[in-house]
């Protein structure tokens, strides 16, 4: 499956610069194409200079509004709103639309989808992971072997929409926590959590399923929707 990168303009942890560098150069290794959606270009501005390659995504898109000041310089810039009228597309949906419609990528990583936290950018953070929407909206129903998931330093958002198997990512406390946003969501089971899922019905109005865990010495959990579920948000959390 072709692998989208997509780089927002949202927080990056630049106490963690190590983990885009491997998140970049191992898209690079996998011949994923790497995308910034306009000041997303910026987390290349601050890793390329700490380290000995430069880093150069292929797209850059948007309006390019919040681009002024970047030294780095995409393969290709797209300024256009694809057919689309003025705000009509955010950023990040005119990049997953492009890698979706330009490339046929049927996996696509988020990158910098978080608030800056003293900025109240809420609104940003929610718009940032409705993408994740909308990238199943663009495959249409049609394609239903794909991943979408939002990865930070710390922490990864994946957009289940049949099973999804969780490792662990350090020693500390993994919290898990499943959000829906349509009726019906339905655990079929899972595996190695604190508190067992299975079988239950996750509201989108309730917040039954929120702050799990794995459970003690579990290198991995497992989690199981019932057959045409719909897909529901599942945060792995492993700060501090």
């Amino acid at each position: 499956m072709k692998t989208a990168l997509i780089f927002l303009n949202g927080y990056y942890d630049f106490r963690n610069l190590g983990f885009y560098q491997v998140e970049i150069q191992t898209g690079i290794d996998d011949n994923a194409v790497i995308l910034c959606a306009d000041g997303g270009l910026r987390i290349f501005d601050e890793l390329n200079k700490i380290g000995d390659i430069d880093f150069v995504p292929d797209i850059l898109i948007g309006d390019l509004d919040s681009v002024n000041g970047t030294t780095t310089k995409a393969k290709k810039v797209v300024e256009e709103w694809i057919g689309q009228t003025d705000k009509d597309y955010t950023d990040g949906q005119l990049a997953v639309k492009y890698a979706i419609e330009m490339y046929d990528c049927q996996r696509i990583f988020l990158y910098g989808g978080l608030p800056h936290p003293e900025e109240y950018e809420t609104d940003h953070f929610l718009g940032n992971l409705k993408l994740m929407r909308f990238a199943r909206y663009m495959y249409n129903d049609k394609l239903t072997d794909y991943k979408v998931e939002m990865r930070d330093p710390q922490q990864t958002i994946h957009y289940m929409h049949t099973d999804l198997r969780l490792k662990r990512k350090n020693s500390g406390v993994q919290r898990v926590s499943l959000i829906a946003e349509e009726t019906n969501v339905i655990v079929e089971r899972s595996l190695k959590l604190r508190w067992d899922l299975t079988s239950l019905h996750i509201h989108p109005d309730l917040t039954n399923a929120l702050r799990n865990e794995f459970v003690d010495g579990a290198d991995w959990v497992e989690i199981h929707l019932k057959q045409d579920s719909p897909p529901v948000y599942v945060i792995h959390n492993w700060y501090g």
